[in-house]
């Protein structure tokens, strides 16, 4: 498994069809075309907020040519925002978009508005592409150093050459103090006499305004006493920064230095909320990322993950006493290379905050060396603030990149279940001190960057089921013993969720549907649900005890168990669907009813117009769905603590 990196991962590119489904459509190619004699202009978008506008016909005519024998896909891509987005003006005042994803490793994709699919360019035509965006994207607006109009936004890019700016945006500034020191430090720049021939610049930066870009390379290190710019655009002459400007700026791009450890400065807002930011860091070097919240004895508790600089990465555990302005970080440990085999947990596992009893929190405590180190399982004492390792060192370090995949917490026994991506199952047993273990045997299904569910658990913690990718699911007691195997349908659609259980762990089943556009409900990256056709159910074993289907023969007719009366009475919601467009997937739902069925007794019961109130609700375990919604928000620059009522 290849290791993660938080920025990096928004960019990967993922498409997922249950079974692999994945068809070509050659004529839908076709569809890109375009009428060069309807074309007004052609506006192309990049992901920094540059805007350029094409009228020449010749360029119109190469746009055209590299998208038109693109290869179609109808498979759904999701993937991060688009590098580049290409809006064709029509003289008849219509428009079609395009979004293009070509830069660096990217393979090469785009898609149209109003289809569903997507495009695969040549390397020739991705390139040819790459050429025309980028080369007027650098044809910026200077004159000299002056600047005489308000800046709105500068980007920083590590600098590849002289004479053109790095497209990779390292990072980007919007807040007025940090941009009138740059546009200062342009300002005030004097002149250095000659010509210069000088050597790579450390930095590219660009200052944009309503109109304009203003594009210069910038010399400076850590240890500059005076920097130095140069226009990208006369890359002969250079202008040396004075020494307070030179000072301003280091404190702005090597700020982590500074950072010494994680603390917090708060502020009331103009609504009253209190307003976290870390310190000794600039704004614009860290993201933020909020994990779980847990409130005991009146003090609210959550995690949070600190990545800032390259690759320096913290994981916090943080208290908020409503009655103060204070922020406190309880526990915290920090990771500075992602060559470190524990990256990807690290980079993962900061969620899980249980409450174990009323005074003590139950959370994953790494404790990281520069090349390894260890986890355990740690409580937190509420009341001392000392924190227990319930297990220590109990997740072996292995070659390759693991991480949490998923957990469980069954509270009236005290009982957690976690699952990692390499196949570590533990199931700890917090009163009874009766674990059971088993590393490295069921493992997650390597799809995508964070793999496809493959165990699915019971309630009572005392069976699973887990997809080896062999065709079938197989049955397991908690002790791992295998029971029986049931097989997966072949051409058919089954839902991510392969195996669902009812809430006393007694009884399993499976949905299934024919492979169709009008049988997805829903669908994402390792993620799909389905409006099904056919409910297989079999016991706790894995023993086949009954199915129901559809009623009628009609084709766009779907069941699904919603709930549970008891141990052995389903809620089925009997409903109708239809697809919202006819090229894009999502579908209306309609005609709903409910009706009781004792799969035990294989006896429909009672029909009903909506649940019934003393049914058990069965949920949707849709995978990286966490709710941090309340009285915290953790967003990527700040931590909002809700005022009181």
């Amino acid at each position: 498994m290849k290791k993660l990196n938080l920025l990096a991962l928004l960019a990967v590119i993922s498409i997922i069809f249950v079974g692999c489904v994945n068809t070509g459509d050659k004529d839908k190619a076709n569809q890109t075309l375009i009428d060069l004699s309807s074309v007004d202009s052609i506006t192309i978008h990049d992901d920094s907020g540059g805007l350029i506008t094409i009228t020449d016909q010749k360029l119109i005519e190469r746009f055209n040519k590299a998208i038109h024998t693109a290869e179609y896909d109808n498979a759904k891509l999701d993937i991060a925002a688009p590098e580049y987005e290409a809006t064709v003006e029509l003289k008849n005042k219509e428009n079609e978009k395009f979004s293009f994803w070509i830069m660096g490793k990217n393979n090469g994709l785009f898609t149209k508005s109003g289809q569903n699919g997507h495009y695969k360019l040549s390397e020739t035509d991705k390139a040819a592409l790459l050429n025309l965006f980028e080369s007027n994207d650098q044809h910026v607006e200077s004159d000299n150093l002056k600047i005489d109009e308000t800046i709105k936004r500068i980007t920083l890019a590590n600098s590849l050459a002289h004479g053109s700016v790095n497209a990779n945006i390292k990072d980007e500034y919007t807040d007025h103090e940090t941009i009138d020191i740059f546009v200062r430090a342009i300002r005030t720049a004097v002149q250095i006499p000659g010509n210069l021939n000088t050597a790579t610049p450390n930095y590219d930066i660009v200052l944009i305004s309503d109109n304009n870009k203003y594009a210069f390379h910038l010399w400076i290190t850590e240890t500059s006493e005076q920097g130095m710019l140069m226009n990208v655009n006369e890359t002969d002459t250079g202008y040396t920064l004075t020494k307070e400007s030179t000072a301003e700026l280091k404190k702005i791009l090597f700020s982590e230095a500074k950072f010494n450890g994680l603390e917090f400065n708060t502020e009331r807002n103009s609504i009253g909320d209190l307003v976290a930011k870390p310190m000794g860091l600039s704004e614009n070097n860290y993201l933020l990322n909020g994990g779980a919240v847990v409130e005991l004895q009146g003090i609210s508790y959550h995690t949070i993950h600190l990545f800032y600089g390259d690759h320096n990465a913290v994981n916090a555990l943080l208290a908020h006493d409503p009655a103060t302005d204070e922020v406190k970080v309880k526990w915290s440990d920090e990771l500075n290379d992602s060559n470190n085999r524990w990256n990807n947990a690290f980079m993962s596992n900061y969620n899980m905050l249980i409450p174990l009893d009323e005074d003590h929190l139950l959370f994953l405590e790494s404790d990281v060396t520069k090349k390894a180190g260890q986890y355990h399982l740690s409580s937190y004492n509420v009341v001392t603030g000392k924190i227990e390792r319930l297990r220590e060192n109990f997740w072996p370090l292995s070659d390759d990149y693991d991480y949490i995949y998923k957990f469980q917490w069954k509270a009236d026994e005290q009982k957690l279940f976690m699952q990692s991506y390499l196949g570590n199952v533990w199931i700890f047993d917090l009163k009874t001190g009766k674990d059971d273990v088993h590393l490295l045997k069921y493992r997650v299904i390597p799809h995508s960057t964070t793999g496809a569910p493959s165990l699915f658990l019971s309630p009572t913690f005392k069976r699973f089921v887990h997809d080896d990718e062999s065709s079938e699911l197989t049955f397991y007691d908690n002790k791992g013993v295998s029971l029986r195997t049931v097989p997966l349908p072949q051409e058919q659609y089954v839902p991510s969720e392969k195996i669902k259980w009812n809430p006393a762990g007694t009884i399993a089943w499976m949905d299934t549907a024919e492979i169709n556009e009008n049988r997805i409900l829903d669908i994402d990256i390792d993620y799909l649900k389905i409006a099904a056709q056919k409910i297989n159910f079999y016991n706790q074993d894995g023993l086949s005890i009954g199915s129901i289907k559809t009623e009628g023969n009609h084709e766009d007719t779907a069941i699904e168990v919603v709930g549970w009366m008891d141990a052995n009475v389903a809620v089925i919601k009997s409903y109708t669907v239809e697809l919202m467009h006819k090229d894009n997937i999502g579908l209306n739902v309609k005609g709903v009813s409910y009706y009781l069925y004792d799969v035990k007794k294989k006896q429909k019961g009672a029909s009903f117009s909506s649940i019934p109130s003393s049914a058990t609700i069965t949920t949707d375990l849709r995978m990286g769905d966490i709710d941090n919604t309340g009285e915290i928000t953790v967003s990527f620059k700040e931590i909002t603590y809700k005022k009181e009522k």
